[in-house]
């Protein structure tokens, strides 16, 4: 076992390329896709009716950007909606004097907490400016800010998980995740092509009748696609927690426990394409096919939650990157330990099981 692992280093300190490349697309994909800097602002196109005074737009305008989150940008409309029409953006907000509008490109999550917020806002302002028109005192909206500053009663609120963040911090993290274990899941299974190499050149009869036992020749495959994998994702996630600033919780434990569990189903889910196709090249072929359907199908790629369609949804509980990303996220955001994800964890050891099991036995009979 010792000498066919050691062998598949030395083969990888002869040709570095292909892990090298795939840790490099993904510190790519990450930083220009959710950014680096964990308090930046989403810019949302914000364009007022012609109607609408100049003084009464800039008090909207200051209004809606009291918030941290959000920037409300002051654009010409037909700027927006061209934005909005080549999917620049999803979402602009059109002012009027007691009201607002929604240009919308296409459905996003994205979409229901800018409107929250400022539905929020338009309705607070709105009240007060009823009960001034009632004749209420000159200093009624001074006492109003006062009390909101300083508040009779004092109320906390944490997101059911236990955890605390915003969408963006979400959001950020899913991208982080989901483009991580995409490319790991490259990195896996192209390591596993040295087996079908060894296959098709006639080495693994060789090892097969050397004093190596034939379960011996399989761990060391195996570990050694299992610690590049999983050095791959952890190199990552260290890369954005502490060089990036990326929040990844206090359950870092947690989170590489159940990276090792998704490594161990990618290495099964090789094994069992090396035992359903039959070349090398064929295994090339598919492995792009496998991986990328399978980021897409388990929310890789997107939230899965955006997802509506059944069958889609269906078949994503197949994919053990559904699981990895649902374990990870949980234990990032929302702080749960390992027994609380018990069961994204059991389902991708269960996946890896089969299909390891599957796999030896389908490269065993040929």
């Amino acid at each position: 076992m010792k000498s066919v692992f050691l062998l598949q280093w030395q083969r990888f300190r002869r040709s570095p390329i292909l892990v090298v490349s795939f840790f490099v697309l993904t510190v790519v994909f990450v930083f220009f896709l959710a950014g680096s800097a964990p308090g930046s602002q989403m810019t949302i196109y914000t364009y007022a009716v012609h109607s609408l005074g100049e003084e009464e737009r800039d008090q909207w305008l200051s209004l809606l950007n009291e918030s941290d989150i959000y920037e409300f940008k002051l654009v010409e409309e037909s700027e927006a909606r061209r934005a909005v029409t080549d999917r620049d953006i999803n979402v602009a907000v059109q002012l009027m004097e007691d009201d607002y509008r929604f240009l919308i490109a296409t459905d996003d999550p994205n979409r229901h907490l800018i409107e929250g917020h400022v539905n929020q806002v338009f309705s607070e302002e709105l009240r007060l400016r009823e009960v001034e028109e009632l004749g209420a005192e000159s200093t009624f909206r001074q006492e109003v800010e006062k009390l909101q500053d300083e508040p009779v009663l004092n109320v906390e609120t944490s997101l059911l998980g236990g955890g605390e963040g915003s969408f963006q911090d979400d959001e950020r993290l899913q991208v982080l995740v989901g483009m991580t274990l995409y490319f790991a899941g490259f990195t896996i299974m192209f390591c596993l092509v040295n087996v079908s190499e060894e296959k098709r050149a006639g080495t693994w009869n060789r090892l097969i009748v050397s004093p190596l036992r034939k379960w011996q020749i399989y761990i060391g495959h195996l570990l050694y696609c299992f610690m590049i994998g999983y050095a791959q994702i952890l190199a990552v996630f260290l890369l954005f927690k502490y060089v990036l600033g990326f929040d990844m919780g206090d359950r870092f434990g947690t989170v590489l426990f159940v990276i090792g569990c998704y490594v161990f189903a990618i290495v099964a889910l090789g094994m069992l394409l090396i035992g359903i196709v039959k070349t090398t090249q064929q295994l090339q072929a598919i492995i792009p096919i496998v991986s990328t359907s399978m980021a897409m199908l388990g929310g890789a790629f997107w939230p899965i939650e955006i997802v509506t369609n059944e069958i889609m949804l269906m078949l994503s509980k197949g994919m053990p990157i559904l699981y990895g990303i649902e374990a990870v996220k949980g234990a990032a955001m929302y702080d749960r330990g390992v027994f609380q994800l018990l069961e994204p964890i059991s389902i991708m050891l269960l996946f890896g099981v089969v299909c390891m099991g599957v796999g030896i036995n389908l490269m065993e009979r040929r």
